[in-house]
């Protein structure tokens, strides 16, 4: 019996203890005026992976064609793959797209399938400022717990000599 009396004392009591002593390693500033700076007012940045479903994939197309329809074409090239992005620099990309009117216009995602749990399908229809509306598909993958775009591989090749696509 004073076995488990014991037990069941030290299952109440330490975690009462262990709290008082976590409550004394605050990051609350020295009392005696010290030059401890306070980490309250740094924000806290959580990193968290987006769903690896259809629905994001689709998110994450429409921004894409949401920066290059708003001319925001480096926002554009930070949605690319890891692939994508060493086909072109960020900095030679936003030159070279700026003059590109091919890739100018609204664009509207038509659909996303699936192909497995990290690629999905993206169809497209691009209406630009005059001329016929053109349809398009990309592949978005799920790279290091986000959805990335992989333009065409025409584009990117394109893009590797300076051209627009």
């Amino acid at each position: 019996m004073t076995r488990t009396f014991r037990g069941i004392a030290l299952a109440v009591i330490a975690p009462v203890v262990l709290m008082s002593v976590l409550a004394g390693c605050s990051d609350k500033k020295d009392d005696a005026g010290g030059d401890s700076p306070s980490t309250a007012d740094r924000p806290t940045v959580e990193v968290t992976a987006q769903p690896q479903d259809a629905q994001t994939a689709q998110v994450t197309a429409e921004q894409v064609f949401d920066n290059l329809t708003e001319g925001d074409w480096a926002g554009a090239w930070e949605l690319w793959t890891d692939t994508a992005q060493t086909a072109i620099a960020k900095d030679a990309y936003v030159d070279l797209v700026s003059t590109c009117t091919t890739l100018q216009g609204d664009y509207l995602v038509t659909s996303v399938t699936p192909v497995d749990d990290s690629t999905a399908t993206v169809k497209w229809t691009r209406t630009p400022a005059t001329g016929t509306a053109t349809n398009g598909t990309n592949t978005i993958k799920y790279q290091n717990g986000q959805w990335k775009f992989e333009p065409e591989p025409a584009a990117l090749t394109a893009f590797r000599q300076n051209k627009c696509p």
